[in-house]
């Protein structure tokens, strides 16, 4: 996603045809096929061994529909942003040419059989400003999947830090319009994720063990245009956002957030950022005399390596063979998801960048498919039964 999505604006105005999709859809609830066997699908999954990938032939014992290395199918993508009514003009701009059915279109040609929504992150405005974008963005995010086949799936918006609009939408998008999990942004102003003013939030999470996307965003700690380093049209993306997706990762935990909230399941856009490559640094900081044994344990209980390991990470523009191998160091496959970044990489990028890795099959159909679908809740899984 580019980086200059900055705003959020007051004016939540729609275009006539955004209008007409929300005004078709009314009050929008996702319908549950054959609700019953989802659920049971999922209990048995929930009941499975965590080294799955080493002993199943197939999860939920289904025929692989990952057909080849260079013919993926039944692919999930969790990195997927869509354009929401009301988005910021830059935004706007970067996906003038987004639609529902071009999409869906460049979903057929690359073999995903669903993409996630994202409509993106609500990062300016006042309490009530932000809650209105965050109801309006997430019916529209929802009415995709309605309108189009359940061919979407839908990380909703949340209107971060402001505690008591975040807890009101999470009860909404999961009970109402039927939400695979939440999209949130590595950090808001001043403020990481692993800041104990947003405890409260990760209190419902938790109790919902609710799906949480984190894409990364520019901070204000360092600005792209305040560097020298950047030239022309080089923003956050670049190098800032995977600095930012490790300094929120860090946060999580040297806050004990992510020890107080386990039943949160993260998802970390873009292989984590560069925090795979800095895991084994810190680790050896027991040998650095200002720190020791003693004073890494205090901060990591039980381990860096091991709190890195109960995280989730999609691949969007990580599936070189370097980032791929560090991460797959430090994570079982288990925990690693399909990514694409689209529209603002192609389709067929993300998944010819997975299948030119030199992955086993069944870690390769557990990339493309199989993990998302043990991941996220009966909704989806209904979506595919």
């Amino acid at each position: 996603m580019s980086d200059n999505n900055k705003k959020c604006p007051g004016d939540l105005s729609m275009s006539a045809c955004n209008q007409s999709a929300l005004a078709d859809n009314g009050s929008i609830k996702l319908a549950r096929r054959d609700f019953l066997a989802g659920m049971g699908i999922a209990a048995a999954a929930l009941l499975r061994a965590p080294d799955v990938l080493a002993t199943e032939k197939a999860v939920f014992d289904k025929p692989a529909k990952v057909a080849g290395r260079k013919n993926l199918s039944g692919v999930i993508d969790v990195h997927h942003h869509i354009l929401p009514p009301g988005a910021p003009e830059a935004l706007q701009h970067h996906m003038a040419h987004w639609s529902a059915s071009r999409a869906i279109d460049e979903m057929d040609k690359t073999g995903v059989e669903i993409g996630i929504a994202y409509p993106g992150p609500i990062l300016e405005g006042d309490n009530q400003q932000k809650s209105s974008s965050a109801r309006i963005w997430n019916e529209f995010g929802a009415s995709l999947g309605q309108s189009h086949s359940q061919r979407f799936g839908l990380f909703a918006s949340l209107p971060f830090p402001h505690v008591n609009a975040c807890l009101a939408e999470i009860d909404f998008a999961l009970d109402h319009l039927g939400a695979d999990g939440f999209g949130i942004s590595t950090s808001y102003d001043d403020l990481w994720l692993g800041d104990e003013s947003l405890w409260p939030i990760y209190e419902k999470l938790n109790s919902r063990a609710a799906v949480v996307f984190v894409h990364p965003h520019n901070c204000s700690a360092c600005i792209p245009g305040s560097v020298s380093y950047n030239r022309g049209d080089m923003g956050g993306s670049w190098i800032e956002w995977p600095m930012n997706t490790a300094r929120t990762i860090m946060s999580l935990m040297t806050s004990g957030t992510l020890r107080r909230y386990p039943r949160i399941r993260f998802i970390f856009a873009h292989g984590g950022g560069v925090m795979p490559l800095l895991i084994n640094r810190v680790a050896a900081f027991t040998h650095w005399e200002a720190v020791g044994e003693a004073g890494l344990k205090s901060i990591f209980p039980n381990g860096i390596e091991h709190e890195f390991k109960t995280l989730h990470f999609e691949c969007a523009q990580a599936c070189s063979v370097t980032h791929m191998a560090a991460l797959r160091s430090l994570v079982p496959d288990t925990n690693i998801l399909f990514g694409s970044d689209y529209p603002f990489f192609p389709l067929s990028y993300g998944t010819e960048q997975l299948a030119q890795l030199d992955l086993p099959m069944l870690s390769l159909r557990a990339i493309a498919r199989d993990n998302a679908l043990r991941l996220f809740p009966a909704s989806t899984v209904a979506k595919l039964a």
